[in-house]
């Protein structure tokens, strides 16, 4: 069995918004360890694999943010939602297996069972593949931030994944502020 991803990441550049709470880079003392802290900057994704591993709500609504940068992306289901199926990605109707992280690049881990997603996020780790198990930020290797993208530009707005909620709604009143120019 073989996992792999493409190289090195390539380009880097910081995002160019990041609210990180400073609770994030001390112990958590109730679990006796270190929260996670993400950095944020931007991977370089052309010609790279996205795989999706679910086909209902939660992945949907993590490839509207991920196709706006590329349409490399393949879902593994054994049932994918209707809109979902609309959007014209790579479809392989199953069960997820080790293998399928072959060749893959980043890993979303949206399924509605959390032992499918620890499964996932610990053959993508054993595999060198980068990994979000969604909704789980200590499984996660990376976290979306909340987007927006005009033509060229991209904010992203992130609160370490502590806070979403916060994190879209500075996210919509920048996107307010953004439309008026």
């Amino acid at each position: 069995m073989h996992c792999f991803y493409g190289g090195a990441l390539g380009e880097w550049s910081l995002l160019f918004v990041f609210a990180q709470s400073s609770r994030s880079f001390h112990w958590r003392e109730s679990l006796g360890e270190m929260m996670k802290s993400f950095l944020p900057l931007n991977i370089r994704i052309d010609n790279r694999k996205i795989l999706f591993v679910g086909g209902g709500a939660i992945a949907l609504h993590k490839i509207k943010t991920v196709k706006q940068y590329t349409r490399n992306i393949t879902i593994v289901s054994p049932e994918i939602q209707d809109e979902l199926h609309r959007l014209g990605f790579q479809e392989i109707y199953k069960m997820y297996e080790r293998s399928d992280l072959d060749g893959y690049f980043l890993v979303y881990a949206c399924t509605n069972n959390p032992e499918v997603n620890r499964l996932i996020q610990n053959d993508a780790n054993e595999c060198g593949t980068l990994v979000n198990v969604v909704d789980n930020r200590e499984l996660s290797d990376f976290i979306s931030p909340a987007v927006i993208k005009k033509d060229e530009m991209t904010i992203a707005v992130s609160s370490n994944g502590e806070n979403v909620k916060k994190s879209v709604m500075w996210r919509n009143r920048l996107k307010a502020i953004v439309e008026q120019w």
